[in-house]
């Protein structure tokens, strides 16, 4: 999955033809076109995955391994949803 953009409290938005999610809790210090693969799940009761990340700032070079926290992950649509119930009005 790309970083797509940035997302209230440092989380990040990625996207592939999957869908999107919302990720946050990197080590790394993550920028837009950065690449996010999870590999496996970690706990997933407590939706944390084991990611390998990929910077655009290398040419996605290298891999690194990373742990992340994803807080939504779908459609579109349902993205427009978790985005209305959390924002504060």
């Amino acid at each position: 999955m790309e970083v797509v953009a940035y997302l209230h409290n440092a989380d990040l938005l990625v996207e592939d033809d999957q869908g999107v999610a919302v990720i946050s809790g990197s080590h790394y210090v993550l920028s837009l076109g950065d690449h996010v693969h999870i590999r496996q799940a970690i706990d997933e009761r407590a939706k944390i995955y084991q990611v390998h990340i990929s910077f655009a700032s290398s040419a996605h070079t290298m891999l690194y391994d990373d742990e992340i926290f994803i807080k939504f992950e779908g459609c579109k649509d349902s993205f427009q949803d978790y985005l209305r119930s959390t924002t504060v009005h």
